[in-house]
């Protein structure tokens, strides 16, 4: 069985229809069973009918292909009646078959195909005019059952393909709409100039086949400017329809203009006799800034399909319009924004996220070029007494002006930031060829003297005796952890603040 199901998985992966399926499946099982004839029927049951549309013949039994026989007579409707599919003596169970007489049948298996909608397509069947031990063949129903699905599944995938073919068919009339649809709005999607994409579109609509004239404009000083030098003469044409709107269909995007005969005879070399004129406007946010004059058949204007396409090219260049006004302002928006997410709104330094980002830059780079650079930490001892002394106002304003400090001690390539709280980092330089652990104390040394001190700030003068400050070295080789290389610096930190509290 198992070879069988083998042989089974490679006629479905290789199979591109029904045929190219059921021609393998029936020789297979005509080679299972031994029966002389094995074959796929399709039922029409209206007519009252059942066709043999592919056959397998190898012995004395020959069922031709293209068969067709009353569907009342046939043993696949008694064993879809009885539910038995397989029998070893076709005349034992439905001695009633004139066909199964004539044609001497003996030995016999048959098993419905379905179609997706769970009707009877037809059916997998199997003949012989001898007897062949079926009995003596365990799995042979569910041989017949896995075969009928396989052929039903192909069937359903055929069936939805023709179904997608037709649908393709009927769509074609709608294409060349689509396709400009498509177009300009994938030329509003990318566009970064609304005059170039307003002439791009009026050309793509006059090359459709859509209308007869088309004419781009936009609007300067509250007049229409023609965006192609050489249609500079329709300018005043479409001024002129303009003016002669009222305002209520001034504020609709696309208008119908009614041509009369003055302006008829007084445009006679543009405006085309028995012809419809349309003006497609262009908003920003609520504000007319360009327009697509059109003229095409009057019948042609009031089909749906055309209006459809219309609209959407009205409404694409009006989003466009209204993107690109918005563009620099949104810009700034994310700028802000960005800038917002990365600092410290009370201090104005990097946070804490900008400050790891920062960190692992800085740990990719210097490994790339075998540097080295310092980590120091920063915790502001007695911040909380200057906060229970003078109010949490002048706590925020010492903790700008100790930002505003670090800042003016800082060298080019250094890089503070506010871990949270009333502690801070800050990332510096290595200079090579000095001694480590002396730039290290310089460093220390000079942020502190820069952040001791007097302190005058609004509603408080202090003298701030500095903070604890702790500094790791990082080298090419050590972790690159940002989190476990800011504990070591914390740790150095904390030991600096016992040092000096006992230095008290």
């Amino acid at each position: 069985m198992d070879k069988q199901l083998e042989q089974l998985a490679r006629f479905v992966a290789t199979a591109d229809d029904v045929e190219g399926l059921t021609r393998p499946l029936l020789a297979l099982l005509q080679r299972i069973t031994g029966l002389e004839s094995t074959y796929l029927t399709a039922i029409d049951a209206t007519a009252g009918v059942q066709h043999i549309l592919i056959a397998n013949n190898s012995g004395a039994l020959l069922l031709p292909e293209a068969l067709t026989v009353p569907w009342q007579d046939t043993l696949c409707k008694r064993a879809l009646e009885s539910q038995q599919f397989v029998t070893e003596d076709v005349a034992a169970c439905w001695g009633d078959s004139d066909a199964a007489r004539q044609l001497g049948l003996k030995s016999y298996i048959s098993v419905p195909v379905m179609n997706p909608d769970g009707t009877v397509f037809g059916t997998l069947c199997g003949a012989s005019s001898h007897s062949v031990a079926l009995g003596n063949m365990p799995h042979l129903p569910e041989l017949l059952r896995l075969c009928a699905d396989l052929i039903g599944h192909q069937l359903s995938r055929e069936q939805v393909a023709k179904l997608a073919d037709e649908r393709a068919t009927e769509t074609e009339l709608q294409l060349s709409r689509v396709r400009l649809i498509a177009k300009v709005s994938e030329l509003c999607v990318a566009g970064q100039s609304l005059s170039l994409t307003a002439g791009q579109t009026a050309e793509y609509m006059f090359e459709s086949g859509l209308c007869s004239q088309a004419v781009a404009f936009e609007l300067v000083n509250e007049q229409f400017v023609a965006i192609d030098p050489k249609q500079h003469a329709w300018a005043e044409v479409v001024n002129t329809l303009r003016a002669g709107l009222n305002p209520e269909t001034r504020r609709r995007s696309i208008i119908s203009i009614q041509i009369s005969d003055q302006l008829q005879q007084k445009f006679s070399d543009f405006i085309q006799p028995e012809q419809a004129a349309l003006l497609l406007k262009v908003f920003a946010e609520h504000q007319l800034v360009a327009a697509i004059y059109i003229q095409l058949a009057a019948a042609a204007a009031e089909l749906p399909e055309n209006k459809a396409v219309l609209a959407s090219v009205s409404n694409s260049l009006s989003l466009m319009a209204s993107r690109l006004v918005d563009h620099q302002a949104l810009t700034q928006l994310n700028q802000q924004l960005e800038y917002q997410a990365q600092h410290d709104a009370l201090t104005a330094l990097p946070n804490r996220r900008y400050l790891f980002d920062e960190l692992a830059r800085q740990i990719a780079r210097a490994g790339r070029q075998q540097l080295s650079f310092f980590i120091l930490f920063i915790d502001l001892d007695g911040f909380k007494a200057i906060n229970d002394t003078y109010g949490h106002e002048t706590g925020d304003e010492f903790l700008r002006e100790f930002a505003n400090r670090l800042r003016t001690a800082m060298r080019s390539g250094d890089f503070a930031a506010r871990h949270g709280g009333d502690e801070f980092v800050m990332l510096c330089q290595f200079s090579a060829g000095a001694s480590a652990t002396l730039q290290a104390e310089q460093l220390v040394s000079r942020f502190r003297a820069a952040t001791s001190g007097n302190f005058e700030l609004t509603d408080a003068i202090f003298k701030y005796a500095g903070p604890s400050l702790g500094v790791v070295q990082w080298q090419p080789g050590d972790i690159t952890d940002g989190d476990k290389l800011l504990s070591q610096a914390d740790a150095a930190m904390y030991k600096d603040k016992q040092q000096r509290r006992k230095q008290r």
